[in-house]
């Protein structure tokens, strides 16, 4: 399948992501091959990636698939990461045809195969710039699922684990699709809210049954909003107790406010929920993947206390995270860009900031894979980047910094 076609939305951009690492592609689109085996390497970057976007400083590197970012209130970062994988062999890449001038022809293996495991993590950068890993061992598969969002509470953090395996006709990991929390004076991690299983029993937007947790968000009263992107759906968690509950279905995209009237194709879309954010007078964002959405629809969404939804803003491209700056205003991050004319591939990523009136605003341009966003009390900007790219051996995820984005 490319990268156009629209059934690849159902697996919450998984496999249309491109995950390349020491110049070998592990999956499309291949503009992220190129850009990783062609570019010219810089100082402080991993080989062969791409430069920087001006006034970018690497705070944190050696990251396997970094995916969403949490300041705790000391200064410390929590850093997702999603893994590569493990020692499960899930599923073999197709076959190309490789051609050696002067040699016969043969079959070779376009890319290493899918596998599963627990490769996945959680880093914490602390405040003197010192990294370590404070939990690992999670559920894991290559294909870039993994940890997802986290959120931090009183000497806890809290993360999601996104799961494939149900959407592969393949029995789950048991971890996968959980909500956790970790207790960081013991480093002890425990499931408390199993999402993945709801989804299985009672596959509320009545499409195709393929759960896939994202970004998490605490809301004004202390539970946890969670994106389930594969299952179209949002839902409350108590990190107390562990109780959970249906928040909202999102529709497909003819469903959505201000996307009436499209054409049948298009309104059969489905939304992908990726991205949450709530911000400090309770305003809740809902941020869609957008996967080549059609001009008008919208990306990002309120979220009102009854469970309507109401358009903000759209299209963008391949919203991945939304967070709330200290500056009051809206930003999502943009894993891929719009093709380039005459191009049918993404681009690169980027970080844009939303107005309330729906404008967007480009910020940082020119993003290797760009997915969580944080801001530090100072207003400084700190971005995921290389979030789809690592293999096993090969950690070319980084955190970067800009200052003074949201003063």
């Amino acid at each position: 399948m490319s990268a156009l076609d629209p059934r690849l939305s159902r697996r919450a951009f998984t496999t249309t992501a491109a995950a390349v690492s020491a110049g070998i592609a592990l999956g499309v689109p291949t503009t992220a091959a190129v850009l990783a085996q062609e570019a010219t390497p810089v100082e402080g970057e991993g080989p062969g990636l791409p430069p920087l976007p001006e006034g970018a400083t690497v705070v944190a590197d050696g990251l396997f698939n970094p995916r969403f970012l949490a300041f705790a209130e000391d200064g410390t970062l929590y850093i997702t990461e999603a893994g590569v994988g493990g020692d499960e062999v899930i599923g073999q890449p197709e076959v190309g045809t490789s051609e050696v001038e002067g040699a016969t022809p043969t079959a070779e293996p376009a890319a290493p195969p899918s596998t599963r495991g627990y490769t996945g993590q959680v880093s914490a950068l602390a405040p003197d710039g010192t990294l370590s890993v404070v939990a690992s061992g999670l559920a894991s598969y290559s294909d870039g699922v993994g940890p997802v969002g986290v959120e931090v509470g009183a000497g806890e953090v809290y993360f999601a684990i996104g799961g494939m395996g149900v959407g592969m006709g393949m029995d789950p990991l048991p971890e996968e699709n959980t909500v956790n929390r970790l207790v960081l004076e013991t480093g002890e991690v425990e499931v408390i809210a199993f999402l993945g299983g709801y989804e299985v029993e009672n596959n509320p937007d009545g499409t195709d049954v393929n759960p896939n947790l994202y970004e998490i968000a605490t809301r004004a009263d202390g539970r946890l909003l969670v994106a389930d992107a594969g299952g179209n759906t949002l839902y409350t968690v108590d990190p107390a107790t562990g109780a959970f509950e249906l928040t909202a279905v999102i529709p497909e995209l003819g469903g959505l406010p201000g996307a009436e009237g499209l054409a049948s194709e298009a309104a059969a879309r489905q939304p992908v929920p990726t991205a949450v954010a709530v911000a400090p007078g309770g305003s809740t964002f809902v941020g869609l993947l957008s996967e080549f959405w059609p001009e008008g629809a919208p990306s990002v969404l309120t979220l009102n206390d009854d469970g309507t939804l109401a358009p903000v803003a759209g299209p963008l491209s391949f919203a991945v995270g939304l967070t709330v700056g200290p500056d009051g205003h809206l930003y999502a991050s943009q894993l891929f860009g719009p093709p380039a004319e005459g191009s049918e591939e993404p681009g690169m990523g980027s970080v844009v900031r939303v107005y309330g009136d729906g404008t967007i605003e480009p910020v940082i341009e020119g993003l290797m894979m760009p997915q969580g966003v944080a801001f530090d009390a100072a207003g400084n900007m700190y971005v995921a980047i290389n979030s789809i790219i690592s293999a096993p051996g090969a950690p070319l995820g980084q955190v970067v910094r800009f200052e003074g984005i949201a003063v």
